[in-house]
């Protein structure tokens, strides 16, 4: 990266990295995957409770089975989430899971005689409340997770049958409760995730501007004076002075030009500028980019303008001052390069002298160009996309 660069890439704070804003989100996300893993670990000890009971369950061995099951399955669990590090659009862990508690009721409702059922399934509870906060966390309000809801609230009453009590409504409930809950919780952390998010943005942009304030009063007070006493100071020798008077050009440019990103159109144009003040030009480059132009449209224009800028300097004098002007907005691009040096009779030059090369591939991508000088009054090269 040039001086050059690094500068502009320094005073450019409308550009504001995004990588550590979405760290924080995904931070959050993999906070929230992580919570609901504990919690699916946590409940699997509850499946133990109805083995205190042995010699009064019919069938103990589908606790002993259900209690392995789950256990594998919470496992699963937190590695999945582990390795994904984000609940949210991971349908195949919320339904899964929903799937394996509706496995569970019906097993687990077996292992008790039909009186006994409420008693078994109490057990089951904490297991099963989980699967409404993982549809809520991972699915979010939809129809599929409204149906998952339903199912799991209908196993449940199935499952219970024909041991039916008030709780049996209070049971239900709580599915749809606790995906409410989580419905709740879901939205208000990834809001205060996102809210952070926006803070730090908000926090950079002013250091950013700080930053860049700084550098603007350091070069304005500090830099051209240095350079503007140079250039008129007589006793210096000549290429001293336009050395200093290009120095100057080159950091107001940078003072008065905002940049984009690295490989932007006004990075390039600016890249041309410095390429040509290094060469000796006299060159004050103005740059307005309020849109990037299609890459083609870029790469003919300013190979175009690179070519005028050469015929500057290479014709236009020593002490010719140059302006390149470059201006992109989404209705179009123009540049321009405009020299008070020898100039030319374009009258008696053939149209496109100096320019055989750029020119035909202006014209290929639906571009316009324009060349007017008069000898001692300078050159103006223009370039327009599209043709007008």
């Amino acid at each position: 990266m040039t001086l050059t660069q690094r500068v502009v890439a320094a005073l450019d704070w409308s550009r504001v990295p995004t990588e550590s804003d979405a760290e924080i989100v995904r931070a959050n996300e993999q906070r929230l995957a992580r919570t609901v893993a504990y919690v699916r670990v946590a409940t699997v000890p509850f499946l133990a409770v109805p083995l205190m009971e042995w010699r009064h369950l019919p069938h103990p061995w589908i606790i002993v089975a259900a209690l392995l099951a789950a256990a594998g399955e919470a496992l699963w669990f937190l590695r999945r989430t582990r390795r994904t590090g984000d609940l949210r659009g991971d349908r195949l862990l919320a339904f899964a899971d929903a799937a394996f508690c509706v496995a569970l009721m019906v097993a687990g409702s077996r292992a008790g005689l039909p009186d006994q059922r409420n008693a078994v399934l109490t057990e089951l509870v904490p297991v099963s409340l989980v699967s409404p906060v993982v549809l809520a966390f991972a699915v979010g309000l939809r129809p599929c997770a409204a149906a998952a809801i339903l199912l799991l609230s209908a196993t449940w009453a199935a499952s219970v049958w024909p041991d039916v009590t008030q709780k049996l409504a209070s049971d239900i409930l709580g599915f749809v409760v606790w995906y409410v809950a989580g419905l709740a919780v879901a939205t208000m952390l990834r809001g205060m995730a996102a809210q952070t998010a926006a803070a730090v943005a908000h926090a950079r942009r002013l250091d950013l501007a700080l930053q860049r304030e700084g550098l603007q009063r350091s070069l304005h007070d500090g830099v051209l004076p240095i350079f503007d006493g140079i250039a008129l100071d007589e006793r210096v020798g000549r290429d001293t002075r336009r050395a200093a008077r290009r120095g100057a050009i080159r950091a107001r440019a940078l003072l008065h030009t905002p940049a984009e990103s690295d490989g932007g159109f006004s990075t390039r144009v600016l890249e041309l500028a410095d390429t040509f003040l290094d060469l000796g030009l006299l060159l004050f480059p103005r740059v307005y980019v309020h849109a990037e132009p299609p890459p083609e449209v870029a790469g003919a224009l300013l190979s175009a303008a690179h070519e005028a800028l050469a015929n500057a300097l290479k014709y236009a004098g020593p002490d010719a001052e140059v302006v390149l002007f470059a201006e992109a907005t989404g209705d179009g691009v123009e540049i321009s390069v405009l020299d008070n040096g020898a100039g030319f009779d374009a009258a008696a030059t053939p149209r496109g002298h100096g320019h055989t090369e750029s020119l035909p591939a202006v014209e290929a991508v639906g571009a316009a160009w324009s060349v007017t000088s008069e000898p001692g009054k300078g050159t103006k090269v223009v370039l327009r996309w599209p043709s007008p």
